[in-house]
């Protein structure tokens, strides 16, 4: 095994530690690596699709370009798989979506002839993609449903909670717009919603940060 290789097994083994030793080891013998820069968008568009796309690290964002602006989909992480992927690259198709890394990220491109050879061949690599569909499903219900029966301030207050989680960290490096954007909103109303929060002592608004006070509780 190559040092191309080792890496690939070592990102494999940390961040997808339920995937058999068998299945890893064919993913890493055709697999390759790319490395993607904060900012940096890995898939467009109506680009042809001939891989799967699998997290080995970072963070990254799924989301679709409208003629209004992006319409947000999903994350991924570490561990995550890219559904819209699996499906594009199975099907020939070119890809519907957008994926951008909000910070330097490891990605691990599966090709398709591999990815049809696994699902010949594993139960445990059948088993993981289903489970990838419907955590991708469940991440689209979810945003559904807090689009359609939540006011915009619960909204925010959640997408600020859960950021803060994620880094383990009050101070959120964002701009007023990528939160519109995800909250599929404008970034006049989140910025008025910022204001008021922050008069009401529950955070400091920055240049392109945030800073949430410990007295931030979430909403019921």
């Amino acid at each position: 095994m190559d040092a191309h290789q080792e890496e690939i097994r070592a990102l494999l083994d940390r961040s997808y530690p339920s995937l058999p030793a068998p299945v890893k080891t064919i993913i890493c013998q055709s697999a390759s690596l790319l490395p993607a820069r904060k900012g940096e968008t890995i898939t467009r568009q109506g680009q042809w699709l001939r891989n799967a796309i699998l997290v080995g690290a970072g963070y990254m964002k799924v989301y679709r370009e409208g003629p209004e602006g992006e319409i947000f989909m999903y994350y991924l992480e570490a561990g995550h798989a890219c559904a819209m992927t699996f499906v594009c690259a199975q099907g020939s198709e070119v890809s519907g979506v957008m994926i951008t890394a909000l910070e330097d990220s490891l990605v691990i491109l599966l090709p398709l002839p591999v990815m049809d050879r696994l699902m010949r061949e594993s139960h445990d690599w059948n088993q993981f993609v289903v489970n990838t569909y419907r955590a991708r499903f469940d991440n689209l219900l979810r945003a559904f449903d807090s689009v359609v029966f939540k006011k915009l301030d619960e909204r925010l207050l959640d997408y600020l909670h859960a950021h803060v989680s994620r880094v383990n960290s009050r101070t959120l490096q964002i701009t007023h717009q990528q939160i519109a954007d995800d909250l599929h909103s404008t970034r006049e109303a989140v910025s008025r919603l910022l204001k008021s929060m922050e008069q009401q002592g529950l955070l400091a608004i920055n240049r392109n940060s945030l800073l949430l006070k410990t007295g931030i509780v979430r909403k019921r």
